[in-house]
């Protein structure tokens, strides 16, 4: 909350020195240290990627190898920095679903991802409050509470992924 009138996101809140720039440390850790001794799956419209800490890096095997750095809370509330989502189709797809993971707080109790069950997300007592709470707060449950919200479908708009045609009107503003 911001002078009681507005509640900001927490990545925000965070460049504002509002909100803990560790707080999600120990999560990314537990994850960090959880997948040196076994696997997780991702799945993108690229294929199933298998990956597993190796040294300081989360490195992924599949359809191509890619490789992250630990994020901190910033790059995880923003998915940025070491969780970067280059336009590639292949790094970038890794890193949203990984993303969406950790805002969801799911990483830990799925090992194959991305998690698309709702009943799943925010279960955590450290998670990303915030899009929790957007979510809930919307009539179908989708709401965009962080970067990549739209990993599995949980973004707030519309798409056809099989356009066939498309037909716009504009009218006179009056």
């Amino acid at each position: 909350m911001v002078d009681d009138t507005r509640i900001i996101a927490p990545g925000h809140g965070l460049d504002a020195g509002l909100f803990a720039e560790d707080y999600l440390a120990p999560y990314i850790d537990e994850v960090w240290s959880t997948y040196t001794g076994r696997d997780l799956k991702v799945t993108t419209n690229a294929g199933t990627f298998t990956g597993r800490v190796r040294g300081d890096r989360f490195t992924f095997d599949g359809p191509a190898q890619v490789a992250f750095d630990k994020p901190s809370t910033r790059d995880v509330l923003f998915c940025d920095g070491a969780l970067a989502a280059p336009n590639d189709g292949t790094t970038g797809p890794v890193a949203a679903v990984l993303g969406a993971g950790f805002n969801r707080s799911t990483l830990l109790s799925h090992p194959e991802q991305p998690t698309a069950d709702p009943a799943r997300f925010y279960l955590t007592e450290l998670t990303n409050h915030y899009s929790k709470a957007m979510h809930a707060a919307t009539e179908d449950g989708k709401a965009y509470g962080f970067a990549f919200d739209d990993v599995a479908d949980f973004a707030s708009y519309i798409q056809d992924t099989a356009p066939t045609a498309l037909r716009l009107t504009l009218t006179p503003f009056e």
